[in-house]
This record gives structure tokens, sequence and C-alpha cells, in this order.
């Protein structure tokens, strides 16, 4: 591990629910960092309708569901599809029943409902008069896709709810979906940042 990762892990473990937030992400397959870990675990807090859009083996989805409140509740949207190559994609069940495992093992199942179909699809079943107190999305990195979540889901954040998407300083087609869609909705509060997350509350 090098001196950089060792220090930021010490730095987590200082702070509130630092260690019980390591041992969980030491423990899931995923590809965010503790930071983001610890980001999703506490902002969950008091969390009780919650909307995750991209879930591949549930690391994301256990930090969201365990952080939440104690009658919180996650819904968790993912095709599980894998690139093929030549823009081709299949669906994966090992991703699947990775997803399920983690949910058991964690003793969350019972928390969380597993919608495998794409986001827009899920968006035509969700009842329009429920809020959605945080959304989380990393799910479709394109350009279209986050701009399509965008569209579909944010207007369903209540206010004062909170939406965080990944992968923001990663992709540049993340970047400027999320400017296109926020720069003409000014109900949502001037990004932050957090590793890779970049997150905003709905204005009351």
């Amino acid at each position: 591990m090098g001196l950089s990762r060792s220090i930021r892990r010490l730095r987590l473990r200082l702070r509130q629910h630092g260690v019980r937030v390591l041992e969980l992400h030491d423990q899931l397959q995923g590809q965010i960092a503790i930071e983001e870990s610890y980001f999703l675990y506490t902002r969950a807090a008091g969390m009780k309708t919650i909307v995750e859009i991209g879930s591949f083996r549930g690391k994301s989805c256990t930090m969201l569901a365990l952080g939440s409140a104690p009658d919180g509740h996650v819904t968790a949207i993912d095709p599980h599809l894998r690139s093929e190559g030549a823009g081709r994609t299949n669906y994966n069940a090992e991703d699947e029943s990775a997803f399920h495992e983690t949910m058991h093992r964690m003793d969350i199942a019972d928390r969380v409902l597993h919608i495998v179909q794409t986001s827009h699809e899920a968006h035509h079943h969700w009842p329009k008069d429920k809020r959605i107190d945080f959304l989380w999305i990393d799910g479709d990195h394109s350009y279209e896709g986050l701009l399509t979540d965008l569209k579909d889901w944010a207007p369903l954040v209540r206010p004062g709810g909170l939406l965080a998407g990944h992968d923001y300083k990663h992709r540049d087609s993340v970047r400027q979906a999320w400017h296109d869609y926020f720069s003409v909705h000014p109900e949502w509060a001037p990004a932050r940042f957090v590793r890779s997350i970049a997150w905003t509350t709905r204005k009351q």
C-alpha cells in the first residue's frame, strides 16, 4: 500500500464512522475510493428513499443502505449489461448474481429493491408523486446516457434532497452532461466534490 493511500485511510479512520466504513469498503468489490464510500455512508444518514442508478456488485448500495435511516430503503437499478466491443452489450449474469450475494452477505436484502432494467425503463414505473431523498448516479457514463438520467430522475428529488454522480473528474462526457443540465436548472445548489463525485442539493 502506498504512503498516500495509507495516510488517506488513517485520516478516514479518525473520523466518525470511519472505522466502520473502512471495514465495509475492504470487504466489497467495486470501483469507488474510500472517501467516496465514506461520503455515501454518511450522507445517507436519515435518508429513507434512496435511488441508485448503476449498482455493479453492490458496494455503493451497501454503503447507502447501511448508512441510511433504520427504515431506509434503496431502489438499485442496473440492467447488468457489459460492453462486448464494436458497440455490442450483453447481459452479465455474474454481476447480477454477485450483487444479490452481497445483499444477503451484508444482511440488507430486505432493504433493497433490485430492478434489472435500464434507468430510463425503470423511470416509467416510478410513482411520480414519490419523492427521492438521495439520488446516486453511477450508470451510463455517456453524455446522452447521463443527461437522460438527469432529465428523468433529478425532478423527482425532494427539496432539500441530495443528488450525487460518480466519475465527474474522470469522464469528459460526465462533466459536459452535468454542466448542460444544471446550468439551466437553478433550483439546484452549486456542485461540490469528493474525489470523483460531484454532488448537489435541491434548494428548499
